[in-house]
């Protein structure tokens, strides 16, 4: 994959939040002017390859888009660990840029970074930045713990129901409205662990009982899918 050349950005050029979700994205966005220089914001297009952002043991965060983080097999074979959305943090663990690899799945996207060693320095004398890498890593966690839940259910409908709901109730902010996914099918298969045509066949039944509506290829409401869904509420 093509590695961008970051173009450096003012702290006024950030995206709009896409979720109430989010761990106090607003503040997240307000670092840029209160630390100045030590804060590095970059902007990227589709399909690049951000692994830079978190190179040299830096720490990410995403001011707009949406990002993926994956691991590639020894056989080529991707698979999606995490999907990163404004106010999330990424890079916490010092050894992420070894195992993983990051990569842009919407245009303009724009992710901030700071040292880890300037972190480390203010962190001591700023409370306030180390309660937000901690809420986000809290956030993280739980995020992961519900992904576990929907690779558990039993069927591969049940899974991508579960799925569908997870992803649309971020971008939505726990809201039950149409939401565009920013992400494909081939994604949706590496993020769950089943093949894409198996994805295509759930979304088809899904359709047909009702428990989806799709306004556009992307675009879609989930309806009452309370027999197939069964996941805790992330308020």
């Amino acid at each position: 994959m093509p590695q961008a050349t970051p173009s450096h950005v003012s702290g006024s050029e950030n995206g709009t939040r896409q979720s109430s979700e989010v761990v106090r994205h607003e503040d997240l966005l307000a670092l840029k002017d209160e630390l100045g220089p030590i804060i590095s914001v970059s902007h990227w297009r589709r399909a690049d390859c951000c692994d830079a952002v978190v190179g040299n043991e830096a720490i990410g965060w995403v001011l707009s888009g949406l990002i993926r983080k994956s691991f590639i097999l020894e056989n080529g074979q991707r698979r999606i660990v995490d999907l990163m959305m404004p106010g999330d943090v990424f890079g916490l663990r010092t050894d992420d840029a070894q195992f993983f690899t990051f990569e842009v799945s919407t245009e303009d996207t724009l992710t901030a970074k700071i040292g880890r060693r300037d972190f480390n320095a203010l962190v001591a004398t700023r409370p306030t930045l180390y309660q937000l890498f901690f809420e986000s890593a809290c956030r993280t966690i739980a995020r992961l713990e519900t992904h576990i839940l929907v690779q558990g259910r039993t069927t591969s409908t049940q899974k991508v129901a579960s799925y569908l709901r997870s992803i649309s109730r971020r971008l939505s902010g726990n809201q039950d409205i149409a939401v565009t996914l920013p992400l494909s099918r081939y994604d949706i298969a590496d993020h769950v662990g089943i093949a894409v045509e198996t994805v295509s066949r759930a979304i088809t039944e899904l359709r047909r009982q009702g428990v989806i509506e799709l306004e556009a290829p992307r675009c879609l409401s989930l309806r009452d899918a309370a027999e197939l869904v069964d996941l805790p509420d992330r308020r």
